[in-house]
């Protein structure tokens, strides 16, 4: 049937589909600080800011005429990097979670 059954899911009546993900809920997200698996983000803005500097590295160290995937969308252009607008929209709606 696709459902595991067995160990500690049958013990604790939790029964989820097998070889899935099991990923954290963003919901409540603002009040988890600090973030990252070392602590080393105190705020959700520090977590953004971080991602930002992520894909202005991968730009500047990216080979002439190379868009990697996680920096684009269309494979062309650079264009992953959220604006000043977007990022402040990207952390109204991560706190409001």
């Amino acid at each position: 049937m696709g459902w595991d059954r067995t160990g500690a899911r049958a013990a604790t009546a939790t029964w989820r589909p097998r070889n899935k993900f099991d990923l954290p809920e963003l919901r409540g997200i603002r009040k988890t600080a600090p973030y990252f698996h070392n602590n080393s983000a105190a705020t959700l803005e520090e977590v953004v800011d971080h991602y930002i500097e992520f894909f202005k590295r991968v730009e500047a160290n990216a080979p002439p005429g190379v868009v990697p995937p996680v920096a684009s969308t269309d494979g062309v252009h650079f264009d992953r990097r959220p604006s000043p607008e977007e990022r402040d929209a990207l952390l109204a709606y991560l706190r409001k979670l």
